[in-house]
């Protein structure tokens, strides 16, 4: 019974392991397909990511926090997160332009949004 036990325990252990490795190894796929199209989009860009935080800073009176390229996007796009007043705000430059094309709230539980208006 107990020779059993041990092998039904050792199957179950080499099962967990096998599905956390397959796991790993589909995340890694994914991370580089995620990098391959973050470095795609940013070689298409005409203005450079200084130049992009510099306009959201402009267009919304805060200090950058962080940037990137927005991966989402199918056109070149950086995402860039700004404090204001105490709140995080995320505006989206586009990438051939440097033209802020949206900002909003950084905040899950509020989707407000503000959108340039020219």
């Amino acid at each position: 019974m107990n020779k059993q036990h041990n092998k039904i325990l050792q199957a179950m252990l080499a099962m967990v392991i096998i599905t956390g490795v397959a796991a790993n190894v589909a995340q890694a796929g994914e991370s580089k397909e995620k990098e391959a199209k973050e470095l795609k989009l940013f070689s298409q860009a005409k203005i450079t990511l200084t130049e992009a935080i510099k306009a959201a800073e402009q267009k919304t009176g805060g200090k950058a926090m962080e940037a990137e390229v927005d991966d989402e996007s199918d056109t070149v796009q950086f995402e860039i997160e700004i404090l204001k007043d105490g709140k995080i705000h995320e505006a989206l430059v586009d990438g051939k332009t440097g033209k802020v094309l949206k900002v909003s709230l950084d905040d899950d539980s509020n989707d407000s949004t503000e959108n340039e208006k020219e």
